[in-house]
């Protein structure tokens, strides 16, 4: 009984934190200059031992990236709000079995996607008109041409191939980071970003250096 209140707590919580974005976000920017949030092997044991408040401030940390990565799945907010949930109580369910307290946040983003794959697996994975936006500023366009060809081609790429790069690029995950997440070894998610970014290049007539 008294866990699985505490899981209802965690799941209140967690929404309460999502729906607070920015108040969370301008916490954690206070929080970590006075050097708390670093510390992130202390948050880790003390959500082992069943501190729920550790494990939240752990969230928060990167709760704006997460409700990003869920959002590309789900489309909409209130599901995205749900699976960030959904894994929020996974992951502190399961929060005992991560042996390497900095791979935190690696091991939960793998919870958190494979939640919303779960749950959407029948949906085709699109680029959201935010990520449209990100990915605009991470190729330069010459003309409009340019930039409806790109946007397009983005859309022609394999499932797991948008993904890494949604999670290389725009998330700004380290490659080990991406291999973990997607559960594949560090050789193949460079294979695959090659591909996909010569696959680009060639559709869109770029050489290497005009990205």
């Amino acid at each position: 009984m008294l866990q699985y209140n505490k899981l209802n707590v965690l799941k209140n919580e967690t929404f309460s934190c999502v729906k607070t974005s920015n108040i969370c976000k301008n916490k954690n920017a206070a929080a970590f200059e006075r050097g708390y949030t670093m510390n992130i092997e202390t948050l880790v044991l003390k959500s082992k031992s069943g501190d729920i408040s550790a494990f939240m401030e752990l969230l928060k940390q990167k709760q704006e990236l997460f409700y990003k990565i869920s959002f590309t799945y789900t489309k909409n907010s209130y599901d995205a709000e749900d699976c960030i949930s959904e894994a929020a109580i996974r992951g502190f369910e399961k929060i005992k079995q991560l042996k390497s307290p900095n791979k935190f946040y690696s091991w939960f983003t793998s919870i958190l996607i494979n939640i919303c794959r779960k749950g959407f697996r029948e949906n085709t994975i699109t680029s959201s008109e935010k990520e449209i936006n990100e990915v605009r500023d991470m190729f330069s366009y010459d003309s409009i041409e340019d930039k409806i060809v790109i946007e397009g081609l983005l859309n022609t790429l394999k499932n797991d191939e948008r993904e890494i790069l949604v999670l290389r690029y725009l998330k700004d995950y380290s490659i080990q980071d991406v291999a973990e997440i997607m559960d594949i070894p560090i050789n193949t998610v460079k294979t695959k970003i090659y591909r996909a970014l010569n696959f680009l290049r060639s559709k869109s007539g770029r050489t290497k250096n005009e990205y």
